[in-house]
């Protein structure tokens, strides 16, 4: 199909918001992500939280079909959240990998997977870059928010010097991290700052963190706060 000159814009459009918001257990994230639907991948909702949220998922097929239902139906909701998105990424691994719970698979490795050579990291990118990216930016085009919760872990992270150092950040698959960073509108670091649950979206020399909004000072940790940041600063 040819290119048509007619597509080319110099102007932008507000669309709904799409970023990572993670911290240590109990900083209230999942209560953070209740907004909207939760696809419950970790099966950590709080007894207690009144939240819409789908059965416990417990292997990546049942996350695709509830995936590829969100991409399809006009479902009503405004946020869609995934918790948690480092969960999901493990059930995806072990789909790649082929371990499906029995005991014969459980020896089943993604290095060892799709003929072997780490081919079974690579068709896990194929995964993540042709089906979940596209799927999830296809509900953020559609006016849908999407949030991914994640646990937090600190990484060791080299700088274009050369230097080396130690930061938390998302604890998502270490060859997928830097991708869903990218992909990412905002990335919040989730913490208590002086006795208040807070949401941090600029990087510190501690934590990783961003956000495309021009967001500086640390702000309460609710979607209505973050909702209401962005907005002041469109």
């Amino acid at each position: 199909m040819a290119f048509d000159l007619r597509t080319i814009t110099n102007s932008t459009t507000n669309r709904a918001p799409k970023g990572i918001v993670y911290g240590p257990p109990g900083v209230g994230k999942t209560t953070f992500g209740a907004c909207g639907l939760i696809i419950n991948a970790e099966n950590g909702i709080p007894q207690g939280l009144i939240v819409d949220h789908t059965e416990y998922f417990c292997d990546w097929l049942q996350m695709k079909q509830c995936l590829d239902w969100l991409g399809r139906m006009d479902h009503g909701y405004g946020v869609v959240t995934i918790d948690t998105v480092d969960w999901m990424l493990r059930r995806l691994e072990e789909y790649v990998s082929g371990v499906d719970g029995t005991s014969q698979k459980m020896t089943s490795t993604l290095n060892k997977s799709q003929g072997g050579y780490g081919n079974g990291k690579l068709v896990l990118r194929n995964h993540v870059y042709q089906y979940l990216l596209p799927l999830l930016d296809k509900l953020v085009n559609n006016g849908v928010a999407v949030l991914l919760l994640a646990h937090t872990t600190r990484r060791e992270l080299t700088t274009q010097e050369g230097a080396t150092f130690e930061r938390s950040m998302p604890k998502i698959h270490a060859d997928l991290a830097d991708v869903f960073i990218e992909w990412s509108d905002f990335v919040g670091a989730a913490c208590m700052l002086s006795e208040k649950r807070v949401l941090i979206l600029q990087e510190t020399g501690q934590l990783v963190a961003k956000n495309r909004y021009g967001i500086t000072n640390p702000i309460s940790l609710s979607w209505d706060a973050l909702v209401s940041a962005i907005i002041s600063k469109v």
